[in-house]
C-alpha cells in the first residue's frame, strides 16, 4: 500500500499543470496559458500557430522558449520581428518592379507589341488580389496565423516564378498572363498577414508609423527592381535577340523561385511572436460614451465597419490611380514633353525614390504628428498635383515641358503614405476578428490595380489618333480617383468628430490611457462583450 501511494504522488507530480480557458473567439490559435500567470517569463505563452490548433503546444520545433503576445511587444521588442517581416516587403517591391515594370514591357514587345496586351500583363498580376485575400489566403490567415501564411504566400509566388520558365520557352501570351496571376496571387497572400503584422507588432499607437516605414522597403525594392534589370540582371543590347533575351530572364525567375523556397523555410523556422483574437480586441477596440442618443447616432451615421468600408474603397481607388501613373508614367512625358523623352527612364526611377522617401519621412512624421493629418496632407498633395498636371497638359509646349516632368515625379512623392495609411487607419476600432477579416478586405482592394487601367486605356483610345487629347481625357480619370478614394476618407476621419475621436483614442498615449483607464477601449474580455466593435 505504502509503494503504491509513492507511485500514486509521483505520478501526480509528472502531470502537467492545468491549462487555462481558450478565448470564445480564438478561431484556433489562442495562446494556452498556466493559471498562475499571465504574461511572465518563467510561464510559457505557446503562441506560435501549428496545423493542429489545439494539440500538444510542445509539438513545434522551433518555438524553444516562451514569447509574448505580438500586440504586447514594446517598441524596443518590435524591431527584430518586424525587420525581419520587412524582408517579405522588399521581395514584394522587387516582384512588382521586376513584373510590372520591366519584365511586362519586355515581354509585350517580344509577344504582342499593343498597349491592350500590356494592360493585360498587368491586370493578370494584381488580378490574384482579387481571389486570393477572400478565399484560401483569408482562411489561412483567420486559421493558421502569420507564419504560415508568410511560407503558404511564397510558395505560390516561387510557383509562379518557375511557370515562367516554360512560358519563356514557348514565347506564349496566354502562359505569360497565368505566371503574373500566379505570382500576383502569391504576394496578395503575403500581404494578407505582412501588413497586418507589421501595424499590430509593438505599441498600438504607432500602427501607421511601422507600416510606413516597413512599407519604405517595399518602394525601395521596387527602386533597386528597374535599374538592375535594365542595367545588370537582364540587359539586352542591340545585337542581344528577343529569345536570347527571354533565357536570360528566364534564368533570373528560377533564381527569384528558389530565393522565395529559401525564404519560406526561413520563416518555417523563425519564431515569430503571434496574437490572439481576444488580444487584439484588447488594444484595438473602442467604444463611444454609452448613452442611448450616442450609440443610435453611431450605428446610424458609422454603422459597425464604415471605417473599414470606406478604407477599401478608397485603397481600390489609389491602387488603380496609381497603377494608370506607373503604367503611363513614360508616355506622358514623351507625349507632351518630347525632349526629355531619352531619360523618361532616369526620370521614372527619380520618382519612385521619392516615393520611398516620402513613405520613410511620412513614417518617422508620425511618431510626432497624428497620422489622419499627414493623410490629409499627402491626399490633397496627390489631387492638387494631378489637376495642376491636366492644367499643363491644355496647353502643352516647350514652357511646361519641365513643370509635367517635375510634377509627375513629385505626384508620386505624394502617393508615398497614402496605401500604408489607409490599411492602418481603416482597421482601427475593429474586434480582433473583424481586423483579421479587415485586413483580407484591405488587400482586396488592391485588385483596383486591375480594373481601372483597362477603363483609363479605353478613354484614351477613344481620342486616337490624337495622343495629347486622348491622354488629357483620360486623366480626368486619375483625378476622380484621388478624389473620390483617399480625399473623401481623409476628410472623414479629420472632420467628422466622431471619426477623429475613434482614432485619436486609439492612436494618442495620453487619451488612450485614459480611455482605458474608464473601459472606453477595451474591458473585461468574456463572452458577454467579446463582439464585434
Amino acid at each position: 500500500m505504502e509503494s503504491a501511494a509513492a507511485l500514486t504522488s509521483i505520478q501526480r507530480l509528472r502531470v502537467p499543470p492545468r491549462m487555462g480557458p481558450r478565448s470564445p473567439r480564438s478561431n484556433g490559435f489562442d495562446s494556452w496559458r498556466q493559471d498562475d500567470g499571465y504574461g511572465s517569463p518563467a510561464r510559457s505563452e505557446f503562441r506560435q500557430p501549428s496545423p493542429n490548433p489545439g494539440g500538444d503546444p510542445n509539438n513545434n520545433f522551433v518555438q524553444l522558449h516562451s514569447s509574448k503576445s505580438a500586440v504586447e511587444l514594446s517598441a524596443h521588442e518590435s524591431v527584430a520581428p518586424v525587420a525581419i517581416v520587412t524582408i517579405l516587403f522588399f521581395l514584394w517591391g522587387f516582384a512588382s518592379g521586376l513584373l510590372s515594370v520591366v519584365l511586362n514591357n519586355r515581354i509585350n514587345s517580344t509577344i504582342k507589341s499593343t498597349d491592350s496586351a500590356l494592360i493585360g500583363l498587368h491586370s493578370a498580376y494584381y488580378g490574384g488580389y482579387f481571389v486570393g485575400p477572400v478565399t484560401f489566403s483569408g482562411y489561412i490567415f483567420r486559421h493558421y496565423g502569420f507564419r504560415i501564411t508568410f511560407i503558404v504566400g511564397l510558395v505560390i509566388y516561387g510557383v509562379g516564378c518557375i511557370v515562367f520558365w516554360p512560358c519563356g520557352v514557348l514565347q506564349t501570351y496566354p502562359g505569360f498572363i497565368i505566371s503574373n496571376f500566379i505570382s500576383g496571387l502569391g504576394v496578395a497572400t503575403i500581404e494578407v498577414a505582412a501588413n497586418l503584422f507589421v501595424a499590430i507588432c509593438g505599441p498600438p499607437h504607432y500602427w501607421e508609423a511601422r507600416l510606413n516605414l516597413s512599407q519604405g522597403a517595399q518602394a525601395i525594392g521596387n527602386v533597386f527592381a528597374p535599374i538592375l534589370a535594365e542595367k545588370v540582371i537582364f540587359r539586352k543590347d542591340e545585337g542581344t535577340s528577343n529569345t536570347e533575351w527571354l533565357i536570360s530572364v528566364q534564368w533570373g525567375y528560377l533564381g527569384v523561385a528558389f530565393f522565395d523556397f529559401a525564404l519560406a523555410l526561413f520563416f518555417w523556422y523563425v519564431p515569430l511572436p503571434e496574437c490572439t483574437d481576444a488580444e487584439l480586441t484588447r488594444v484595438n477596440r473602442w467604444r463611444p460614451a454609452s448613452s442611448a442618443l450616442t450609440e443610435k447616432r453611431r450605428k446610424k451615421f458609422l454603422g459597425r465597419h464604415s471605417l473599414l468600408l470606406l478604407g477599401v474603397w478608397a485603397q481600390f481607388c489609389y491602387t488603380g490611380a496609381q497603377e494608370i501613373i506607373s503604367i503611363n508614367g513614360a508616355s506622358l512625358i514623351q507625349v507632351f514633353s518630347p525632349e526629355y523623352a531619352h531619360n523618361a527612364n532616369s526620370f521614372l526611377w527619380t520618382a519612385e525614390g521619392l516615393l520611398a522617401f516620402g513613405r520613410l519621412a511620412g513614417g518617422v512624421g508620425m511618431f510626432y504628428v497624428p497620422a489622419r493629418m499627414l493623410y490629409l496632407l499627402f491626399s490633397a498633395g496627390c489631387i492638387a498635383t494631378s489637376c495642376i498636371l491636366l492644367g499643363l497638359q491644355h496647353s502643352p509646349g516647350s514652357d511646361n515641358s519641365v513643370a509635367i516632368v517635375a510634377l509627375r515625379m513629385l505626384l508620386q512623392f505624394f502617393e508615398s503614405i497614402c496605401f500604408p495609411t489607409i490599411f492602418a487607419l481603416s482597421l482601427r476600432g475593429l474586434s480582433g476578428r473583424n481586423v483579421k477579416w479587415g485586413a483580407s478586405w484591405e488587400v482586396l482592394g488592391v485588385c483596383g490595380g486591375a480594373v481601372w487601367p483597362p477603363v483609363y486605356e479605353a478613354i484614351r483610345n477613344r481620342s486616337r489618333p490624337d495622343d495629347q487629347a486622348g491622354i488629357r481625357m483620360a486623366w480626368v480619370l486619375v483625378i476622380v480617383l484621388f478624389v473620390a478614394g483617399p480625399g473623401i476618407q481623409a476628410l472623414f476621419v479629420n472632420f467628422i468628430p466622431s471619426w477623429r475621436g475613434r482614432l485619436d483614442g486609439l492612436s494618442k498615449r495620453e487619451l488612450r490611457e485614459g480611455y482605458e483607464a474608464d473601459g472606453t477601449i477595451g474591458g473585461r474580455l468574456d463572452e458577454t462583450n467579446d463582439h464585434v466593435a
